[in-house]
């Protein structure tokens, strides 16, 4: 897999620093934002490859990320959700706003690993 440019927005500290660790062994760059609101600064300042992405956060959850990030940047990375909390509504709205997969919490390391290559994948 080539190296990509991977922000993980979830305020999760310890699963940020897990994911972040094991992306990074995979040769990736990896930059972490604990809420909605300081994922969308970070997507301003920087290129991202995928966003790996929380539903329930404080301050700006998943979905209003998403909806923000959609009408802010319409050519916007693609998105991987991890939640313990997936829905077939949160499915079908996460479709509109250009998710690419959903990852159930706990996260499997070679699920994740997956589905950041299958969402970087050229089309």
């Amino acid at each position: 897999m080539d190296a990509k440019s991977i922000l993980i927005v979830d305020d999760d500290d310890l699963l940020c620093d897990m994911i972040a660790s094991l992306l990074e062994l995979e040769g990736h760059a990896v930059s972490v934002a604990p809420d909605g609101e300081a994922g969308l600064v970070s997507c301003r300042a920087q290129t991202f490859d995928c966003i790996l992405l929380d539903l329930v956060m404080p301050k700006m959850d998943g979905l209003q990320f998403m909806r923000a990030i959609a009408q802010e940047m319409p050519r916007h990375p693609p998105i991987v959700v991890m939640s313990a909390s997936v829905t077939a509504d949160i499915v079908e709205e996460g479709r509109d706003y250009g998710v690419r997969s959903m990852i159930r919490k706990p996260v499997d390391a070679e699920k994740l690993l997956h589905a950041v290559e299958t969402a970087t994948a050229p089309d």
